[in-house]
């Protein structure tokens, strides 16, 4: 595959799913430790700003959902369901705030839905940038030394 190609398929991939998917390709693909580490860390820098951005819309629309269903139905009372997930994440919100959130978002969460829950419960953009790029950028170069040794074993294994 032609390295342009691999770049920007890490890239993309980095801008969803980070430490699952752009981490284990890039080494996959041969990455050395700082083009991996660059090209994952921009991928998720971009898919920060676009979820952190677009966000405020998905909000937005859910709330405009939300007002014309009890419009229509007014003696409808909306049900509250607590999942165990949804447990977890109002835990983590109350014990660490935005930056449990936002440590735990490339590791466990997704990039999209870590950016939504970080933009629901606070408001300012720039704070959030801050802790997302700075938890992608230490998951980037920390999972680059956690997946290599993983990564190594299969392929001598297999290849």
């Amino acid at each position: 595959m032609n390295s342009w190609w691999e770049i920007v398929l890490v890239f993309l991939v980095s801008t969803i799913k980070f430490v699952f998917g752009g981490i284990p390709m890039a080494l996959g693909m041969g990455f050395p430790f700082f083009k991996a580490v660059t090209v994952t860390s921009l991928g998720g820098f971009t898919g920060v700003i676009f979820f952190v951005y677009s966000s405020d819309k998905l909000i937005a629309g859910y709330k405009h959902r939300q007002a014309l269903k009890r419009i229509s139905h007014p003696n409808l009372k909306p049900k509250k369901i607590f999942s165990p997930k949804k447990r977890f994440i109002i835990g983590i919100k109350q014990r660490f705030g935005l930056a449990g959130i936002a440590l735990l978002t490339p590791l466990l969460i997704s990039i999209p839905l870590g950016c939504f829950l970080a933009v629901r419960y606070f408001k300012k953009k720039r704070i959030i940038l801050v802790y997302m790029f700075s938890s992608v950028l230490v998951w980037s170069a920390t999972s680059y030394y956690l997946y290599k040794p993983i990564i190594n074993a299969i392929r001598t294994y297999f290849f």
